[in-house]
């Protein structure tokens, strides 16, 4: 599937506005700005980059001809905004990308998910929270991850699935503080509010040891690390 021309369908989202008014396509293009970031989410930078800007030339064409008003406007350039942000970060998924055409591997056959990184077991919800921002991939019977050094620079490292010893997901669990619901949490999603009943909070990590003794820990939710644990299951 070529996603770059699928970015650019979706940006033209804003010429909608023809047949559609007012908070009919507020709702409708907010639900599906919000797929199709799921659904290009881990394709690279590019398709977020096009995004964004075939949002904001559909709607400069919208204004041209004058079927949007500027409160729409202001939406689609917060919208826009963000898909930029989300192209910032999805860099990230290129440059390890890159490291694995480099080592004659094909890109298209990796998955790549964005998780936490770090050295050892993790053994507290306070280390889970120190954990480096990084981008993981799986295919090709390997594994392979990067992360952005203090330094600036990336460390970037592919392990055989031969090389590996086990993998495994285990729980961490940590005494949780009273929390006050405030104001703004009628406003903003919080993730607090669903754990409010629960006087201990729980939260899972990947472990993975290879036969040369390293261990290398990520963090992110259940699910996705359940996703990943198929995966290595698979090859």
């Amino acid at each position: 599937m070529n996603y770059l021309v699928l970015s650019v369908i979706f940006g033209l989202i804003p010429l909608m506005q023809v047949v559609i008014k007012g908070w009919l396509f507020f709702g409708i293009s907010l639900i599906a700005f919000i797929i199709f970031y799921q659904i290009l989410k881990s394709k690279g930078k590019r398709v977020f980059s096009f995004l964004a800007g075939t949002i904001i030339a559909s709607e400069a064409i919208a204004m041209i001809f004058g079927f949007t008003n500027f409160f729409v406007l202001f939406y689609l350039l917060v919208v826009s905004g963000v898909f930029l942000v989300a192209a910032n970060e999805e860099n990230k998924v290129d440059i390890l990308k890159d490291y694995i055409t480099l080592n004659k591997y094909n890109k298209n056959n990796w998955k790549f998910y964005h998780l936490f990184f770090g050295r050892g077991e993790i053994t507290s919800l306070e280390e889970a929270g120190k954990l480096l921002p990084s981008v993981f991939a799986i295919g090709e019977k390997n594994i392979a991850f990067s992360f952005k050094m203090p330094n600036g620079d990336y460390y970037k490292q592919i392990i055989s699935k031969t090389n590996i010893e086990e993998y495994n997901l285990y729980d961490i669990k940590g005494k949780q503080d009273i929390y006050y619901v405030k104001m703004q949490d009628l406003f903003l999603p919080n993730r607090r509010i669903r754990t409010l009943h629960k006087p201990y909070l729980e939260t899972f990590c990947l472990t993975i040891t290879t036969k040369d003794g390293e261990m290398i820990s990520f963090y992110e939710e259940p699910d996705v690390l359940q996703k990943i644990i198929k995966e290595l299951e698979k090859i």
